[in-house]
């Protein structure tokens, strides 16, 4: 007889333990109350917000802004152009008048002059700056040969529509004096 399979067998047992029970050993206890509780899972580890990549700028596209100008066929002519943007001055002056002076989308502060011969006029308009826009800086006064030469407004005009899109702010002009 072949003893093979059945020493197979016995290995096996051995190997895989008895599943019987025995009815005289003692039956497996409650856990005591002092046993600790399993331990609660651990939650999933989240990279903090910091270490995320940012998502990249889109930064919108400028603006631009022209200053005006009238000539005159006997004296000098009536100029408007910006002086500063957000406190920060431009150099182009008022030879610069009509160079586009470029503009960051967003609530601005312009400062803004007239001039024409010894008059001249100052003041800030805030303007809400849109992308792509094209914007000019009006003025009007009363520096005329026999005006009364007291007062500039100025306002910025949409270029595409002409529409302001600044209200009218009136200041009075001064006089520069001789050397000046």
């Amino acid at each position: 007889m072949n003893r093979t399979p059945l020493l197979l067998l016995v290995v096996l047992l051995v190997l895989t333990g008895c599943t019987a029970t025995n009815p005289s050993a003692p039956a497996p206890s409650a856990p005591s109350p002092m046993a600790s509780a399993p331990a609660a899972p651990k939650p999933a580890v989240v990279a903090p917000e910091s270490t995320k990549p940012l998502p990249p700028a889109i930064e919108p596209k400028p603006a631009s802004i022209t200053g005006s100008e009238e000539s005159s066929a006997m004296l000098d002519s009536f100029t408007a152009f910006v002086t500063a943007v957000d406190g920060v001055p431009v150099s182009a002056g008022r030879q610069g008048w009509n160079t586009p002076l470029t503009l960051k989308a967003g609530p601005r502060r312009l400062a803004v002059a007239f001039n024409r011969g010894v008059f001249t006029a100052h003041c800030e308009l805030p303007l809400n700056v849109r992308s792509e826009s094209v914007y000019q800086l009006k003025f009007a006064t009363d520096a005329e040969l026999f005006g009364k030469n007291s007062y500039c407004e100025f306002w910025i005009v949409d270029a595409a529509t002409s529409q302001p899109v600044t209200k009218r702010t009136r200041v009075s002009l001064t006089k520069l004096e001789a050397g000046k």
